[in-house]
């Protein structure tokens, strides 16, 4: 998705949450706000949103999990968190880019931007497209990324060279490519679904020849407008599914939607994908917040707000069978609701980020719940045997009762309290960690 840089955003009142200091506060010195509904420990726990099958309940979360966006990769500058993999997307080194006219070539921005990635630890997936104008099928057909650019390329010929080329110049180097960006929105492509399963089929018996190891990814299909996910389904219903490894999707919810909102369109492209007989690995490409929809204007969100959409992002996508989720982005200050960095500085929801890879990452999440009240309970466990809960609720703030076993309490703006056994603590709709010897 590409965005331009909003003219005005209207602030979110709806999901405001006590910062860690003051849930701290809580824990510390236990008090009964107003409004606050005591947790029933008998209250029954109902499944996520999105229930996993049970062979994939259990889930190691793999540094390769944390994905991110990063324009001036290119520039070789690499986000400010040390993230697994990088989508190469709008970092200026699109088909148009690298080669500007037919078999004149110009990688440095997309040398520079794998280079990059790889020397941080961090797997780069190139993207492939958008059409240069002089292979255009439709030239003068406008658009953001210039004249043409979502036109089916005239000749498959130019196609293939050009996948030929990156797929030999980067073998060995980039374990994945993605096919396209958002096909099923015309900013970025006005030809049919069978056309992108015919350059989805060309690219991928290219990049075997030269990598076997190498993973397609499917196109990046958004899916909160009502008529993506039908065009994602006629994808695959020409044959698409054949030619990937894996199927990769937009969460994008409305702006009035938080991260539960991102999970009900991941469960209707599930839906999808199983009525047309796709069983792939998903990749979440591209997420964020507070995009303009339907008439409606884009939103900003307080810092607190922000940093508990980033945590809620990652935990649920993990609990809801994502295998890679991609964040757009770490450098893309005002195209949507939350910015992880201002001015080369982590923000809340930065650091958020950062925290909740912190509690992810090596760890086996063993499950996710929500009960009737809204309280969401994920589990993680250890390599060191020990256990945490990362408990939050999106709509009241709850009180839970820890165990004798717990050891501490940790929160996503850094806070953390170190101390042994029961004790009352304020749950609200940022996620708070606590830790123990025993679940």
């Amino acid at each position: 998705m590409q965005f331009r840089r909003p003219g005005s955003l209207v602030p979110d009142r709806s999901d405001q949450v006590v910062d860690g200091r003051a849930a701290a506060g809580s824990a510390a010195r236990p008090r009964r706000p107003h409004r606050v509904a005591a947790v029933v420990a008998a209250a029954t726990a109902l499944p996520l949103v999105a229930a996993l099958p049970a062979s994939a309940a259990t889930v190691t979360v793999p540094k390769a999990y944390f994905g991110m966006h990063q324009s001036s990769v290119s520039s070789g500058v690499f986000p400010g968190a040390p993230v697994g993999a990088v989508r190469l997307w709008d970092v200026g080194a699109q088909w148009r880019d690298v080669e500007p006219s037919r078999g004149t070539w110009d990688f440095t921005k997309l040398d520079r931007a794998v280079t990059t990635s790889r020397a941080k630890g961090a797997q780069p997936m190139i993207v492939l497209g958008q059409t240069p104008t002089w292979a255009a099928s439709k030239p003068s057909l406008a658009g953001p990324y210039g004249p043409g650019a979502a036109s089916m390329p005239r000749s498959i010929t130019y196609w293939r060279e050009y996948v030929t080329k990156v797929a030999q110049r980067y073998k060995g180097r980039v374990r994945a490519y993605q096919i396209w960006n958002e096909p099923n929105v015309e900013t970025f492509w006005t030809g049919t679904a069978a056309q992108m399963v015919t350059l989805t089929r060309e690219a991928r018996a290219i990049i075997k020849r030269y990598d076997r190891n190498a993973t397609v990814v499917s196109p990046g299909f958004a899916t909160r407008r009502p008529t993506n996910i039908p065009w994602m389904s006629s994808y695959f219903r020409a044959g698409g599914g054949k030619y990937v490894d894996v199927v990769a999707l937009h969460l994008y919810p409305a702006p009035t939607a938080g991260p539960e909102g991102s999970i009900t369109l991941l469960n209707k492209a599930k839906q999808a994908l199983k009525k047309a007989r796709v069983s792939k690995p998903i990749w979440n490409t591209e997420i964020n917040y507070g995009a303009g929809y339907n008439g409606a204007p884009p939103r900003a969100y307080a810092d607190s707000t922000a940093a508990a959409y980033v945590s809620r992002t990652l935990l649920l996508n993990a609990s809801n069978g994502v295998s890679r989720v991609f964040w757009y982005g770490w450098d893309t200050r005002g195209f949507l609701g939350i910015d992880l960095s201002r001015q080369s500085r982590q923000t809340r929801a930065g650091q958020a980020y950062r925290i909740t890879q912190k509690w992810m990452q090596g760890a086996r999440l063993q499950s996710c719940t929500v009960d009737s009240r809204r309280t969401y309970t994920c589990v993680l466990r250890y390599s060191s045997r020990s256990y945490a809960k990362v408990i939050w609720n999106p709509s009241r703030a709850i009180r839970v009762r820890t165990t004798k076993y717990t050891t501490g309490v940790e929160f996503v703006n850094g806070r953390v309290l170190r101390f042994r056994g029961a004790r009352n603590q304020t749950v609200i709709a940022s996620p708070v960690l606590i830790r123990s010897t025993r679940v």
